[in-house]
């Protein structure tokens, strides 16, 4: 390589990649405090990194039924398993805009999250990370072709 360590480099990679993906990425912890909000949750919820680190998820969408949600994120904490949340049972997890052009028909976007659990070196789980995925495009294809 170029002088810099192989590992510094993967974690460059790592970061870059975590940032540019289109999917979003959130991790919270046990009290649903956000520790990691990438690039495509700034873009679609408007919502800065600056802005939402730290602090609750439900302080950040006030929207969300923090009791429903809760419920939700118990198998991941406690068993280690993955949740979903898909568009069928609830549109949407996080209010965020619909910003695909050729979607426009809704004026939201339609998205299946998965919760994922993150083991310490230990392997407790004290985080989970979201996996935010939009799929305006096949619900409203799926809803309009009814």
């Amino acid at each position: 390589m170029n002088g810099i360590p192989a590992e510094f480099e993967q974690f460059h990679w790592m970061v870059d990649m975590v940032q540019n993906v289109d999917l979003g990425l959130i991790v919270v912890d046990k009290e649903f405090n956000v520790h990691l909000w990438n690039g495509f949750m700034t873009h679609h919820s408007g919502k800065q990194a600056h802005d939402v680190m730290g602090k609750s998820l439900f302080e950040i969408f006030p929207e969300i039924d923090s009791s429903w949600f809760k419920a939700k994120s118990k198998p991941v904490f406690e068993l280690g398993t993955r949740s979903f949340v898909i568009w069928r049972q609830r549109p949407y997890l996080f209010h965020c805009r619909n910003v695909r052009p050729i979607t426009q028909q809704s004026h939201f976007m339609y998205q299946n999250v998965t919760l994922n659990p993150m083991r310490s070196t230990t392997g407790e789980i004290k985080s989970m990370f979201l996996a935010v995925e939009d799929v305006t495009a096949e619900a409203l294809a799926e809803t309009l072709n009814k």
